[in-house]
């Protein structure tokens, strides 16, 4: 789903308790896309928005540099292993984590203006 108007991804990271993982982080973001299964993403993420998923392994940042992703909210308390980590830094791929479950941390972003 997209947003009328892009939104700082500053903005709403204290909201959704959001730890910052790699070095490259987005200014912007213009939606938000929320799916567990990479099929999924790759049939209906738009460029741009925050994928927010539990899914820590290496496919996610290969599917986020599909779709030109803007960011990946890993949450309810997982965090992918250092590799993973490295390597979407040198994809330029922002990841976060969040100890939200997805739910909460989706009405959170819900209230902060994410559509």
């Amino acid at each position: 789903m997209r947003t009328q108007y892009p939104i700082k991804l500053q903005s709403v990271l204290s909201a959704i308790q959001a730890e910052v993982l790699t070095d490259h982080v987005p200014e912007e973001i213009t939606g938000c896309c929320i799916s567990d299964l990479l099929s999924d993403v790759l049939a209906r993420a738009e460029p741009g928005v925050l994928w927010l998923t539990v899914q820590v392994h290496r496919n996610v940042v290969s599917v986020a540099g599909m779709k030109d992703i803007a960011a990946v909210l890993i949450t309810s308390g997982r965090k992918p292993d250092s590799t993973i980590i490295a390597e979407a830094d040198d994809a330029g791929i922002a990841l976060l984590a969040t100890p939200l479950s997805t739910f909460e941390a989706a009405g959170r972003l819900w209230e902060a203006g994410v559509r």
